[in-house]
């Protein structure tokens, strides 16, 4: 039994995913917004709903406007689709092959599947790739230094090693303009009925956002 349980205990943990550097910068609730976009097929709204905001129909639809406006977002999602389509390629590949050896298939779409499978392997013309890349600027870089050592209960001494007393304050304030910012754009000045919840409705997605990804 004991050495069943030290087995238990030096067992190594299972990785848990990278976000790409766009996604890292959200807030923690956008972040599950995002995410949560992609199993709604694209509604905005509902993404917003299960990313733990309550608030009537129209004032959600609203706030989904303004947030998925955000430059940061927008950015954030055209690096998860980046990231889901490099991931599907080897289903994609696959249908293709399917195609392509199917003798019950016609001939033109069989040809049309062998050139897809060529012209991937062996591109007769340039083709250009977007990457999409995200330069963290020193502030963003502090900020996450910051809130890294709030998420292991870090003492102040050490927030005032890694700061100093007067840059301290300083990103303090940042965090503070930063949680304003996002307030500002998801309330605006005429939605006054908005409530937030805890983002734990997310769990319906067949867990898929694992609160270590975002805390």
């Amino acid at each position: 039994m004991e050495m069943t349980r030290a087995v238990a205990k030096s067992a190594p943990r299972e990785p848990v995913p990278e976000l790409g550097p766009a996604m890292r910068v959200l807030p923690k609730r956008w972040r599950v917004a995002v995410l949560a976009l992609f199993d709604t097929k694209g509604d905005r709204t509902m993404a917003l709903r299960l990313a733990g905001y309550k608030s009537k129909q129209e004032s959600l639809h609203v706030i989904a406007s303004r947030v998925f406006a955000d430059s940061r977002v927008r950015l954030a999602i055209r690096e998860e689709c980046v990231a889901r389509i490099d991931g599907a390629e080897p289903e994609l590949i696959e249908v293709v092959r399917g195609i392509m050896h199917n003798l019950d298939e016609k001939a033109t779409d069989r040809l049309r599947a062998a050139a897809m499978l060529w012209d991937r392997s062996n591109p007769v013309v340039q083709k250009h790739r977007i990457d999409v890349t995200h330069h963290f600027s020193v502030e963003e870089i502090e900020i996450q230094h910051y809130r890294g050592l709030k998420r292991i209960g870090a003492p102040p001494q050490a927030f005032i090693d890694r700061f100093g007393p007067n840059g301290l304050a300083r990103v303090e304030a940042l965090i503070l303009a930063e949680n304003n910012k996002q307030r500002a754009i998801e309330d605006g000045t005429t939605i006054d009925d908005v409530e937030y919840s805890e983002v734990e409705p997310v769990a319906e997605l067949d867990g898929e956002y694992d609160e270590e990804v975002f805390g």
